[in-house]
């Protein structure tokens, strides 16, 4: 699959239809959308049945929630917001073994995170992780999601850019400055 964007035109103009619960319209996003939204859901969650469950939680909330939506020319990134938020929320609401939070100390993703000051090689101590966590929730919104989708959840950063609907080194310059922000944070913690 390619790593371009959507048109955010066509979407735009969809969305206007679906605002009207037009049917066909909403077919439409659905065959537009659905590869896309299904690797990112999939990507998350690791798990082929959930990403399916998720991603008809995801068309569901569209439909049911477009009127929330300010203005069309919006709805690219409003939709991406709710393919992030019910992705992260889904093992959770679904009860899965993955509701528990993500035990860092054995990812090996992010223990091999490079930076000039590498404070995440000891990822055993439990004060350390609980400040982590406090520490990722500090960080700014699209700092966050930049780190969590390279880091945890295992994107490029060509699909994070996609993902956060923004340029390539936009994407880029979110994961440095949340690297940059949790050294910072975690600097006591350094051995």
């Amino acid at each position: 699959m390619s790593h371009e964007s959507f048109d955010t035109k066509y979407l735009s103009y969809l969305s206007g239809f679906i605002r009207k619960h037009d049917g066909k319209a909403f077919a439409e996003l659905y065959n537009y959308t659905y590869q896309r939204v299904y690797k990112y859901a999939f990507a998350f969650l690791k798990d082929p049945y959930l990403a399916q469950d998720a991603v008809q939680e995801i068309y569901t909330s569209i439909y049911k929630n477009i009127d929330a939506l300010k203005e069309d020319s919006l709805f690219h990134s409003w939709m991406n917001q709710i393919i992030y938020h019910i992705c992260c929320d889904f093992p959770r609401k679904a009860g899965s073994s993955q509701n528990e939070q993500t035990d860092f100390t054995s990812d090996p993703r992010v223990l091999s995170i490079a930076s000039e000051e590498d404070c995440f090689r000891d990822i055993s101590d439990r004060e350390f992780l609980a400040h982590y966590r406090e520490a990722l929730d500090e960080l700014p919104f699209a700092e966050r999601q930049a780190f969590l989708l390279r880091y945890e959840h295992d994107l490029k950063l060509e699909e994070i850019a996609v993902f956060l609907d923004c340029s390539l080194s936009t994407a880029k310059r979110h994961l440095r400055a949340s690297k940059r922000h949790l050294a910072e944070r975690l600097k006591s913690f350094q051995n």
